[in-house]
C-alpha cells in the first residue's frame, strides 16, 4: 500500500505559532477527473485503479457537497463518503476510505474492488483518520487525530482485525501530530510523530501495540515516511532552520546511513520505485521552482529532475507498473494528477480534477 496523503511543515508551523490546533491534511478539495487525453483508455478495463480522493468548497462542480472518491477515468464513489480525509488500497484491491463525519469525528468505509458502495465500515475511532496502512493478512492500521479542548491535538490509532468493523487493539506511544503509517515487508509498523523538534518514528513489531524503539536520530519534522523495496525506512524531514532533507534508515537502524539535502527544498512528499530509487517532491521557495528530484540508491546527488507536468507536487506514488503518479495543487488553477512511464519525465497522461486534491492510492498489482 502507498498511500499519499501529506502534512506540511508550514501547517505544522502555523500551528506551533498560532498556539491553536489545524487540521494537517493538505488543503484540497474536490474533483471529478477528466482525462486531457482521450485517443485510447489509459487503463484497461479489467486493471486495478487509482483513486483520488476530494473535497468539494462551495462553488465547485462536485456531484455531493460531501466530498467524493474517483478512480482515476472511471466511477465515482459518493455513498459513504463524507469529507474524505485519506486512503489506502490493500492488496486484494479493496479500498479504505477515511471520512471527517464531524469536525472531531470520523470513520473509515471500505470498498470491494470497482465497488461503489461500501462493504463495511469501520467505526470506534477516536477522533479523524489521517493515515492508513493494511497489511498482507488484511489487518488496517488507522492513525488518528483529536482535538483535545481548544488548542491541543492528541495521537490515536487503532487495530482492525481483517473484516472486522470495531478495533481490537489500540496503538501506543503516539504524538499529536502522529500521521503517515507504513509497514516494511516484515511486517513492522512505523509511524511519524511530532509535537516539537525534534520529532521521532515509532517502530510497532508485527502483532505489538506499543512501540518497541523509536528514531530521533536524524529526525526533524517527518513530513512523510515511505519504505523501499528493500526494506529501507525513507522520511521526509523538515529542519528547525526551516530547510529540509530527506533521510534514509537501513532494516533495524535507529540512525540513517544516508542524508540527502542537494535538491532538496520545501520538500512535500517522497516515493522509492521498484530499484530503489528515491524520488523527492521539491515545493520549491522564492529563488527555487518546484521539482521532483530523483536519486539512485545510496546517491545524495540527484541523477535527474522532473519539472514538467505540474506547477505545485503535493504528493507522489508508484503503481506495480512502475508508473509515477504526482498529484498538482497549484495556488491557482485547476488541480490534477499527471502519469509518467517508469523512468520518465514528461507526463503520458494528466488529469484534470474539478475540484481540490486531498489524497491518492495507487495500486500496486
Amino acid at each position: 500500500m502507498r498511500t499519499t496523503f501529506l502534512y506540511t511543515a508550514a501547517l505544522i508551523a502555523s500551528f506551533i505559532v498560532s498556539g491553536c490546533s489545524s487540521s494537517l491534511a493538505p488543503a484540497t478539495a474536490p474533483s471529478t477527473l477528466s482525462a486531457t487525453h482521450r485517443s485510447r483508455p489509459f487503463f484497461k478495463s479489467k486493471a486495478p485503479f487509482a483513486y483520488v480522493a476530494q473535497l468539494c468548497p462551495s462553488g465547485s462542480a462536485c456531484p455531493t457537497p460531501n466530498g467524493f472518491v474517483a478512480e482515476l477515468g472511471g466511477k465515482t464513489i459518493t455513498d459513504g463518503v463524507i469529507d474524505p480525509t485519506t486512503l489506502a488500497l490493500d492488496s486484494s484491491g479493496n479500498l479504505y476510505v477515511a471520512n471527517s463525519t464531524t469536525a472531531n469525528a470520523g470513520n473509515v468505509t471500505v470498498y470491494a474492488p470497482q465497488s461503489q458502495q461500501p462493504a463495511r465500515t469501520l467505526t470506534g475511532l477516536v477522533g479523524v483518520a489521517h493515515g492508513i496502512a493494511v497489511d498482507g493478512n488484511g489487518r488496517a492500521f488507522v492513525v488518528a487525530q483529536y482535538r483535545s479542548g481548544c488548542c491541543q491535538l492528541e495521537g490515536t490509532g487503532d487495530v482492525y482485525a481483517a473484516g472486522g468493523t470495531q478495533p481490537h487493539k489500540h496503538l501506543h506511544g503516539l504524538s499529536g501530530f502522529a500521521h503517515s503509517p507504513v509497514l516494511d515487508p516484515s511486517g513492522n509498523l512505523y509511524v511519524g510523530n511530532f509535537d516539537v523538534f525534534p520529532g521521532w518514528v515509532s517502530v510497532y513489531p508485527p502483532g505489538k501495540h506499543t512501540p518497541s524503539r523509536t528514531i530521533s536520530t536524524g529526525i526533524g519534522l517527518p513530513v512523510q515516511l515511505a519504505i523501499a523495496p528493500n526494506g529501507d525506512l525513507v522520511v521526509a524531514n523538515g529542519l528547525f532552520s526551516g530547510g529540509s532533507n530527506v533521510v534514509v534508515y537501513p532494516p533495524g537502524a535507529s540512525a540513517p546511513s544516508l542524508t540527502i539535502a542537494a535538491g532538496v527544498s520545501g520538500v512535500t512528499g517522497v516515493a522509492v520505485d521498484a530499484q530503489n530509487n528515491i524520488y523527492v517532491a521539491n515545493g520549491g521557495d522564492k529563488k527555487t521552482k518546484s521539482s521532483i528530484s530523483v536519486f539512485r540508491e545510496g546517491q545524495t546527488t540527484a541523477w535527474r529532475t522532473i519539472q514538467s507536468g505540474f506547477k505545485f507536487p503535493s504528493a507522489l506514488a508508484f503503481d506495480g507498473s512502475g508508473r509515477l503518479y504526482v498529484a498538482n495543487v497549484p495556488r491557482k488553477g485547476t488541480n490534477t494528477i499527471a502519469v509518467y512511464a517508469a523512468g520518465g519525465s514528461t507526463p503520458i497522461r494528466v488529469y484534470r480534477l474539478k475540484g481540490q486534491f486531498e489524497a491518492l492510492a495507487v495500486p500496486q498489482s
